[in-house]
C-alpha cells in the first residue's frame, strides 16, 4: 500500500512538472522579454551618444576602409606593402582634402567679411514679411503664456566677443576626431584581412564561415557600389552647379559647386539645404526677384534630373533604398550623433540590410511571381 502510494505521489509531481504553460505565465514571459530588450535599447542608444566622439570617426574609418580594402588588395597582390598601400591612400585624401580648403579659403573669407552688409540686405529684402512675422510671433507667444505664471522681464547683458576662443572650443574636437579618423583608417586598411579571418575562424561551422565571407563581401560590394557611384554622381552635381551659378553670374562658382558635392551626400535634406544656399545668396547678390531666385530655380532642375534619374538608373540596380528606410535611418542616426549621423546614416543601412540579407538569406519563403 505505501509502494502504491508513493508510486502515485511521483505520478503526480511528474504531472504537475509536465504541466502545460499557463496564459499569465506566457504573459508575464513575453512581458519581461520586451522589458528586457527595451532596457538594452535605452542603454545601447545612451552608449552610443555618450561614446560619440570615439565612435563616430572609428565607425566612418571602418566604412571607408571597407570601400577602399579592395584596392589595398589590389595593390597589395603586385608586390606593394599593405601598410605602404594604407598609407599612400591616406596621403592622397588628406592632400585633397588640404587642396579643396585652399581653394575655399578665399571665397569663405569674402562671404565672412560681408557677414554685417549680408544681414542689413536680407533684412531689407525680407522687410516686407517681418509684419507677418511679427503678427504670427506673438500668436504664438500669447498661446504659450496660457496657464503660465508672469515672469520679470529678462535683463539683457551683452558681453565682450569672444570669437577666437569660440574657434578654438569648436575646432579643437573636430582636428582629435580627424586624427582619430586617419589612424583608425590607417590601422584598419592594415588589418583588414586579418580582422576578417579572426571573425571567419570564431565561427564553428563550415557552413556559417562561408555565410560570414558571403556577408563580409556582400556589404563591401554595397558599399562601394554606393559610395563611388555616388561620388561620381556628385561630382557631376557638383561641376553642373558651378557652371550654372558661373552662368547666371553669381560670384564664387567653385564654392557652390563643392558645397552641391558635399551636402548631395544627404538624400533629401542636403539639396533642400543647398537650394536655400543659393536663394539667400541670390537674394543678397541680385536686386531683381527673378534674378535672385534663378540660381536656385536652376539648381532645383539640376538636382531633381539627378535625383529622380540618374540615381535611380545608375545606382539602384545594384542597391536598391526604400525612401521610408532611408527616411528612418537618418532620423535615427541624426537623433543620436548630429549631423555626422546624418553623413553616416545611408552607408549604415546599406551595411545593416546586407547583414540581414545574409543572415536571413535562406528562411525567406519562395513567393509566386
Amino acid at each position: 500500500m505505501d509502494m502504491w502510494r508513493g508510486v502515485t505521489q511521483a505520478g503526480g509531481e511528474a504531472a504537475h512538472m509536465q504541466r502545460p504553460e499557463s496564459r499569465n505565465d506566457r504573459l508575464w514571459r513575453r512581458v519581461t522579454q520586451v522589458a528586457m530588450i527595451a532596457a538594452s535599447v535605452v542603454i545601447l542608444s545612451g552608449a552610443l551618444v555618450v561614446a560619440r566622439a570615439v565612435l563616430i570617426p572609428i565607425v566612418a574609418a571602418v566604412i571607408m576602409g571597407s570601400v577602399i580594402g579592395p584596392a589595398i588588395e589590389g595593390m597589395s597582390k603586385r608586390g606593394i606593402p599593405t601598410v605602404l598601400g594604407a598609407t599612400l591612400i591616406i596621403a592622397a585624401i588628406v592632400g585633397l582634402l588640404y587642396g579643396t580648403a585652399m581653394a575655399l579659403a578665399g571665397p569663405l573669407a569674402d562671404w565672412i567679411a560681408r557677414g554685417p552688409e549680408i544681414g542689413g540686405i536680407l533684412q531689407e529684402r525680407f522687410a516686407a514679411l517681418k509684419p507677418s512675422l511679427q503678427t504670427l510671433a506673438s500668436v504664438i507667444g500669447s498661446i504659450q503664456s496660457i496657464g503660465r505664471v508672469a515672469e520679470p522681464p529678462m535683463v539683457v547683458e551683452i558681453a565682450n566677443s569672444q570669437m577666437l576662443e569660440s574657434m578654438v572650443t569648436v575646432i579643437t574636437p573636430v582636428i582629435g576626431e580627424f586624427i582619430l579618423f586617419l589612424g583608425s583608417l590607417l590601422f584598419f586598411l592594415a588589418g583588414r584581412v586579418q580582422i576578417k579571418r579572426r571573425v571567419v575562424k570564431v565561427m564553428t561551422p563550415r557552413t556559417t564561415r562561408l555565410a560570414t565571407l558571403r556577408v563580409f563581401r556582400e556589404i563591401e560590394d554595397r558599399l562601394g557600389a554606393y559610395l563611388v557611384t555616388a561620388t561620381f554622381i556628385n561630382i557631376g552635381l557638383g561641376i553642373a552647379t558651378g557652371v550654372m551659378t558661373w552662368a547666371v553670374g553669381l560670384p564664387n562658382p567653385l564654392l557652390w559647386a563643392v558645397l552641391a558635392c558635399v551636402l548631395n551626400y544627404v538624400p533629401y535634406v542636403g539639396p533642400a539645404v543647398m537650394t536655400l544656399i543659393l536663394t539667400l545668396a541670390g537674394v543678397v547678390t541680385f536686386p531683381g526677384i527673378f534674378q535672385a531666385l534663378l540660381p536656385a530655380a536652376s539648381f532645383l532642375v539640376i538636382t531633381s534630373i539627378e535625383g529622380q534619374l540618374l540615381t535611380p538608373l545608375i545606382v539602384g540596380r545594384r542597391v536598391s533604398l526604400n525612401p521610408f528606410a532611408v527616411f528612418l535611418s537618418m532620423a535615427l542616426w541624426t537623433w543620436l550623433w548630429g549631423p555626422a549621423g546624418t553623413f553616416l546614416s545611408v552607408p549604415l543601412l546599406i551595411a545593416a540590410m546586407a547583414l540581414v540579407d545574409g543572415v536571413l538569406a535562406k528562411q525567406r519563403p519562395q513567393l509566386p511571381g
